[in-house]
C-alpha cells in the first residue's frame, strides 16, 4: 500500500506502518488506533459512506481490513474534494468553479434540481454549494429533497445568495442543516476559506 505521510496528515490520518490481513475484520476503535484517529472519526467516514462497513445486530460496526486499505489508497490526493455547485448558468458560477479549482478541488455544476440530485447520487460530493437566488429551481425545495434522500442527506450545504437572507429563510437554513452562508459579490479567497472551514469539520 502506498500512502504519503504528508498527504495523510491533510486528511487527519497518519500512514500506518502495517495493516492486519486484508480479510480480517476490525472495529472502528481498532481502525482508529491503526490510523491514529478516534473511533468516532472512523464512524463519521462510515456514516458519510466513505468507508464501507457492516452493522451488526448488536448495533456495532465491523470493517474489513481490505476495505480500509482501499479507503486509504483512494485518497492518494487527500486534499482533492468533489464539490457540487447548483446555480444559474453564467459568469458568477464560472467564477465560483474557478475559485474551487484553484483551491485544489473538483467543481461539478448543475443548473436545476433534477440534474443536481442525479449528479449527487452518482458522484457523491463532499459539499453542496447552493444559490438560493437561482431562477431555474426552488433551492429550498431542493435542499429539503437532499435531506430526505438517504445516501446524500448528511452531505453539508453552503448557501450562496444575491441578497441577505430574510429571518424566515435563516430559520429554514438552520432547520435544513446548512453549515454556512455567503452573500455575493464574493472574493475567491472568501469562498476557499469557507469551504475549507466546512470540510474541516466533517473529515
Amino acid at each position: 500500500m502506498q500512502i504519503v505521510a504528508e498527504q495523510a496528515a491533510l486528511y487527519g490520518i497518519r500512514a500506518p506502518a502495517k495493516l492486519p490481513p486484508a480479510e480480517q475484520y476490525i472495529s472502528p476503535n481498532e481502525a482508529g488506533r491503526i490510523l491514529s484517529v478516534t473511533g468516532e472519526a472512523v464512524k463519521q467516514w462510515i456514516y458519510h459512506r466513505r468507508l464501507p462497513a457492516t452493522k451488526l445486530s448488536n448495533g456495532y460496526w465491523k470493517i474489513r481490513v481490505g476495505d480500509l486499505e482501499e479507503f486509504l489508497n483512494a485518497r492518494q490526493d487527500l486534499g482533492h474534494k468533489r464539490i457540487l455547485l447548483i446555480d444559474n448558468a453564467g459568469a458568477q458560477v464560472s467564477e465560483l468553479a474557478s475559485a474551487i479549482e484553484k483551491a485544489g478541488h473538483q467543481p461539478v455544476i448543475a443548473h436545476n434540481a433534477a440534474d443536481a440530485l442525479l449528479k449527487a447520487s452518482d458522484q457523491y460530493p463532499a459539499l453542496f454549494v447552493i444559490n438560493v437566488s437561482m431562477t431555474q429551481a426552488d433551492a429550498w425545495k431542493l435542499m429539503e429533497k437532499i435531506r430526505q434522500t438517504r445516501n446524500i442527506k448528511t452531505i453539508p450545504i453552503l448557501i450562496v445568495s444575491d441578497a441577505d437572507l430574510k429571518d424566515t429563510e435563516s430559520d429554514r437554513a438552520i432547520e435544513l442543516g446548512a453549515q454556512g452562508f455567503l452573500r455575493r459579490p464574493l472574493k475567491p479567497q472568501t469562498i476557499i476559506d469557507e469551504i475549507t472551514r466546512i470540510l474541516g469539520r466533517i473529515l
